[in-house]
């Protein structure tokens, strides 16, 4: 009898990675709501593990670099070269051997993740000198959270009373809790570090009028009560913190607004100086510019720190309209005015053909010409792969740019204009030709001195338009249930708002509409919302959308005069 023949080796068992996801985390034992996606078979050790990047720089002490680097505890990674994607209305980062590095140890427990590192005790506190007067350096026996949480920054770690007295001789007002050392006042104050071998935290932005500002909030805890507030409240401004009810929804409602010329405020765009690119928190952008109030403005690509929206401040472009999105209008003296917004602009070449130009001073970056000016910054970088550039002065073609000089840096001259093709598109003229620019909006809207865009519009002379499809934003988006900024007028005058759910979810964009409707509003724009809704009145955080307080691209202020 023949023996049987052998059976080959069974083929290796191939198991999908388990994929989990949530939308609470605690973080050193605080509490927040934000989004994760963890992938892996076991429960406290992540193949991969998906963090919103406003979480990771806001909670966690991750910092962007002026180089386009993220560095975190000494490793610095460049930011485009980290895996990246959608989570919610969040920009994720796949970030699981990073924190591993590190010591932080990872676990999920139904929908919620949990991070922890222990914490560290403060050896020693370092006072800069000279240049660095400004700095104090934390030296650690091991790693620690940085959190943002409202107005005040934490560090999980324990300090000594002496510690904290010294950190009051500088200016702060130091609280040590159960959860950490607690930093009154300073989440949008001070800059930070973390540096490793041996393990530092860095604090920058001591002194000076930021410490004077710390010591008087601390003396007027209440916005109401703050000087640069309670004359504007005696005169009628209204703020307040209300519950509304949609369906069975509670929502938390924080406005700020009324009649504005009866109350000596003006509405004024809040945005940088000299250059597009960049993220500030709200309060940077509100002193500036002398707002009392702020909110949070429209919509950019947090990776690239590039508007994706309208913005035009006294008559400039600084961002163009995309998609025919919602904007608001307004001039010095006129009402504020809603609507959609799209601009059309065209190139002609020696009085002959026309060409079409998608988009002015925008990141939204899409195939075909686009057109930028003095007002996007001092300098354009190519913001995809294979790009081509013509530059315009004074209605003659000058240079012709290829790739690597777009990749390198071109510089943008007042009075000179910059047509970039994309995606294989061919540049309209060549050095010497005449070509003339023109530029016109599809409605009045665009006329006026002041636009700020965001989307979808939710109310328009008292009635529902929400049409999130046809301003072209995704279904998954429009399904979001989000911390929402929005902006409105109606019933008293000219408001600034921001919600969030009261005890649970939040508010998706028909379930704001609706609340809108209740507060008495006849028209309404939604605008960035999510991590970047922020409120801030005297520079005190009255709102944040996810607990921490968020750099953002732009904003929306009332300022006295």
């Amino acid at each position: 009898m023949l023996p049987l023949a052998q059976l080959p080796e069974p083929l290796p068992e191939v198991r999908s990675a388990a994929s989990r996801s949530g939308d609470r985390i605690v973080i050193a034992g605080q509490r927040l709501t934000g989004g994760w996606q963890w992938q892996g078979q076991r429960d406290d050790l992540p193949e991969e593990l998906w963090l919103p990047l406003d979480l990771l720089e806001g909670q966690l002490g991750f910092s962007r670099l002026e180089d386009g680097n993220l560095e975190w505890y000494g490793e610095q990674r460049p930011l485009e070269s980290i895996p990246q994607r959608p989570l919610g209305d969040e920009v994720a980062l796949e970030v699981a051997d990073w924190l591993a590095a590190v010591g932080v140890r990872s676990s999920t427990r139904g929908r919620q993740l949990l991070l922890e590192l222990p914490a560290p005790l403060l050896q020693r506190l370092r006072r800069g000198k000279g240049s660095n007067a400004g700095r104090v350096v934390f030296d650690l026996d091991g790693p620690v959270f940085v959190q943002r949480l409202g107005s005040d920054l934490l560090l999980d770690l324990r300090s000594n009373p002496g510690q904290q007295r010294l950190l009051r001789t500088l200016g702060l007002q130091p609280r040590q809790t159960a959860n950490g050392l607690r930093l009154q006042g300073q989440a949008t104050r001070l800059s930070t570090l973390t540096l490793a071998d041996p393990w530092r935290v860095v604090l920058d932005g001591l002194g000076g009028p930021a410490a004077e500002a710390v010591r008087a909030q601390q003396q007027t805890p209440l916005p109401l009560s703050h000087p640069a507030v309670a004359g504007l409240v005696r005169r009628g401004l209204v703020l307040e913190r209300r519950q509304v009810t949609v369906g069975v929804k509670p929502l938390e409602v924080l406005r700020a607004g009324g009649d504005l010329p009866n109350l000596g405020l003006k509405l004024k765009p809040l945005t940088m100086v000299g250059s597009q690119q960049g993220l500030r928190f709200l309060p940077q952008l509100a002193r500036p510019a002398g707002a009392v109030i702020g909110i949070n403005g429209g919509f950019f690509n947090r990776i690239r720190q590039l508007p994706l929206g309208a913005l035009r401040r006294d008559g400039v472009w600084l961002s163009g309209p995309i998609l025919n999105r919602g904007v608001i209008a307004w001039d010095q003296d006129s009402a504020l005015q809603f609507g959609r917004l799209r601009l059309d602009q065209d190139l002609v070449v020696n009085g002959g053909r026309r060409w079409g130009l998608g988009y002015l001073n925008s990141g939204y970056v899409q195939k075909g010409l686009s057109r930028y000016t003095r007002a996007w910054g001092p300098v354009y970088r190519a913001l995809s792969g294979e790009e081509q550039a013509l530059l315009v002065r004074d209605g003659i073609v000058e240079t012709v740019y290829a790739s690597a000089a777009l990749r390198r840096g071109v510089p943008l001259a007042a009075q000179t204009d910059l047509v970039v093709a994309r995606g294989g598109a061919p540049l309209p003229a060549q050095p010497g030709d005449r070509v003339t620019l023109r530029l016109r909006a599809n409605s009045m809207l665009g006329e006026s001195s002041n636009v700020l865009g965001g989307g979808p519009l939710l109310l328009q002379e008292g009635r529902v338009v929400l049409n999130g499809r046809g301003e072209g934003f995704s279904p998954g988006f429009l399904r979001l249930s989000a911390p929402r900024t929005v902006v409105g007028s109606g019933e008293g005058g000219t408001w600034l708002l921001t919600l969030r759910g009261s005890t649970g979810s939040d508010p998706t964009l028909l379930e704001t509409t609706l609340a809108m409707q209740q507060l008495g509003l006849r028209d309404a724009l939604n605008l960035d919302g999510g991590s970047s809704t922020t409120m801030d009145v005297a520079g005190r955080s009255l709102m944040n959308g996810r607990g921490s307080s968020p750099r953002i691209h732009n904003g929306l202020g009332l300022v006295p005069g």
